[in-house]
């Protein structure tokens, strides 16, 4: 295996290595385990909440059911260790199909290689098991749809079968179209054949977006839920990207180092090339969730810049010794992959799920939760432990969680007046009918004022108190 051939294959494989490190945020996946259940169990796509007692019986637009269903049956096959190998497999084609479409651009091995690495890198924050990820696959399809359109122009047919399957996974689906747009832009400079069918593709594959069971509906999902000034507020990665943060810092760095490459490559960059990075660009800036967009496309676009069959350096045969070398770097990271797998790790008895894989699901709290609850009970919570609470007691409905554009303002003012202590909040817990408080550990103050109200602490440990009425 030749040195290049061997960063192509680690384009991919590294990713993978990271995905099967990392564990899964319990903050978004949990409820899209239990939802995804209730349709594989025969009740529908929900159509209102039934989850939380705050939102109970309103309107919820499920425009990501079908994520939902996939992570529901992979859990029923296989378990959270199912659930880790599709996240593995989600990245490793996310990043393979990244590094595809760069070649088809004109990147060499190593280049297209090290393009999609740098995507990684930028991207990697945003790589958490959840209905994005399947938006983000999605996108690399296109990317290296719309590449290869000169060469296999009929695969560009595939766009709207492709867009229509996106608008039910997550409310991304809007980027098909815009590629098929960019593209064309390309064309019509390039003085492509036919540039204007990528038009027809385009509009149909908008339309095919329609396709879904709320109809025009998650045009407005997908379009309010980035301008909903409630969601911008609580929400940190919906506001705008900044240097504050380190999704901010690889974006803007990274931005940074794109603007050089094109000012030192001598050439001048054609227009629709610079389109193509400016788009992306600002979906990354206009909030720090689109940061996990602009290294797909930026790469792309890059690697367009390097002309067809550009080559760093004149092929070669690898000697003997470095063959060997690369191969066995490559079977030991296979290796590694192996030793990751969650099956080699001790059951966590009360999450369910091999050690160390679960995040943001607290074991003794959970444990605890199940031994006490009543039927009746409702439990106020810590939002990112909402969607945990969620999947894990479903007999239990919570106060908050993280579908934070479902809940009307007036229920978010509440909720933090509750947990900043302000005047009335033991009125709020009345009138809600809270029965059971969990309260994490740096919310001691909450916990101590509860106590002095006569709530009963009935567990304590490194992650937080529960806390009962005291006629409870």
């Amino acid at each position: 295996m030749s040195l290049a051939r061997l960063w192509a294959v680690l384009a991919a494989l590294l990713p993978v290595l990271a995905a099967l490190i990392a564990n899964l945020s319990s903050v978004d996946l949990a409820y899209h385990l239990r939802a995804g259940a209730i349709v594989l169990d025969g009740g529908g796509i929900p159509r209102t909440d039934s989850f939380t007692f705050t939102a109970a019986g309103l309107p919820w637009v499920d425009q990501q059911w079908g994520a939902q269903v996939i992570l529901a049956a992979v859990y029923r096959l296989g378990g959270w260790t199912g659930l880790v190998l599709l996240r593995a497999l989600l990245v490793g084609l996310l990043f393979g199909l990244i590094f595809v479409a760069c070649r088809l651009r004109g990147a060499d091995l190593r280049r297209a290689a090290w393009l999609s690495l740098a995507a990684f890198i930028v991207a990697a924050v945003a790589l958490a098991l959840r209905p994005q990820l399947f938006g983000m696959v999605l996108l690399a399809l296109t990317l290296a749809i719309v590449a290869a359109r000169h060469v296999r122009p009929n695969l560009v047919w595939l766009i709207p079968v492709i867009v229509l399957a996106w608008a039910n996974i997550h409310g991304s689906f809007f980027l098909g179209p815009l590629i098929v747009g960019l593209a064309w832009l390309e064309d019509l400079h390039d003085r492509a054949p036919n540039p204007h069918r990528l038009l027809l593709v385009g509009a149909v594959a908008a339309a095919a977006a329609l396709v879904n069971p709320f109809g025009a509906e998650v045009w407005s999902y997908a379009v309010g839920l980035s301008t909903n000034a409630q969601v911008i507020a609580r929400i940190t990665e919906w506001q705008p990207t900044t240097l504050r943060t380190v999704p901010g810092m690889l974006f803007f760095g990274s931005a940074l180092a794109v603007a050089a490459f094109l000012a030192r490559r001598g050439d001048r960059t054609s227009w629709p090339t610079l389109a193509w990075l400016a788009v992306f660009f600002l979906v990354g800036a206009y909030a720090i969730r689109g940061v996990a967009w602009w290294p797909l496309g930026a790469a792309v676009a890059v690697a367009g810049l390097f002309g067809p069959g550009a080559e760093t350096a004149p092929a070669r045969r690898a000697p003997a010794g470095s063959v060997r070398l690369n191969a066995i770097v490559v079977g030991a990271l296979v290796l590694a992959g192996i030793a990751l797998l969650p099956i080699w790790r001790p059951l966590d008895a009360a999450l369910g799920a091999p050690a160390a894989v679960v995040g943001n699901a607290p074991p003794g709290i959970t444990a605890q939760l199940r031994s006490l609850a009543h039927p009746g009970d409702r439990l106020f919570n810590p939002q990112p432990w909402g969607s945990w609470f969620e999947f894990a007691l479903p007999a239990m409905p919570v106060a908050i969680d993280s579908r934070v554009e479902l809940f009307p303002a007036r229920t978010w003012d509440e909720y933090e007046a509750v947990v900043a202590g302000a005047d009335g909040w033991g009125a709020i817990l009345d009138a809600w009918g809270v029965t059971v408080v969990v309260a994490a550990k740096g919310d001691d103050a909450f916990a101590t004022r509860l106590t002095a109200a006569g709530w009963r602490r009935v567990h304590a440990d490194d992650d937080g108190s529960i806390l009962v009425r005291g006629d409870r």
